[in-house]
């Protein structure tokens, strides 16, 4: 009995310090993406492309993607180079509508929240319409260049909640 209470008191004091050490441990095993992003692989956004558009992966040329996780829902961007068919049939297929990009709609659906990476700049396109729709649950919005056959596209699903 009279090595109980210095033990237990050890047992404290290490579990205290393995707590308080924990988070960076783990930071330096697996850090995180910053702000809960993450970077695709070229050719997984290729593959993803070529599904939702309905085309072969070798059509899409220099193309990246990053998303992003949170309470709120999910949110991925996208850039790419394809020829129009591809995008027309991608319009028509999710009965994207055509609307007036606006300065502030650049802002609300491509600008707001947008990802840390160099590549994200959907007004060099220098386009006066957008495409914006929903499918399945999910926010579609593109912004394509027919000539330079360069498109952005951010895809929003909202985290559904539970209404009792």
């Amino acid at each position: 009995m009279k090595y109980f209470f210095p033990i237990l008191m050890a047992l404290l004091i290490l579990s205290g310090v393995t707590l308080v050490v924990t988070p960076f441990v783990a930071e330096w095993l697996l850090p995180a993406s910053s702000n809960g992003f993450r970077q695709a692989k070229p050719d997984e956004v290729k593959q993803a492309l070529a599904s939702w558009f309905g085309t072969k992966a070798e059509a899409f040329g220099e193309s990246y993607g990053v998303n992003q996780a949170s309470a709120q829902g999910t949110t991925a961007w996208f850039t790419f180079s394809v020829a129009r068919e591809p995008v027309t049939s991608f319009i028509l297929k999710n009965r994207l509508q055509q609307q007036d990009l606006t300065p502030e709609r650049l802002q609300s659906l491509f600008l707001m929240q947008t990802p840390p990476v160099a590549w994200w700049q959907p007004a060099s396109l220098q386009r006066e319409t957008c495409f914006v729709g929903t499918e399945e649950g999910r926010q579609l919005s593109l912004i394509y260049h027919a000539e330079q056959q360069r498109g952005f596209l951010v895809v929003r699903t909202q985290q559904k909640t539970n209404d009792f």
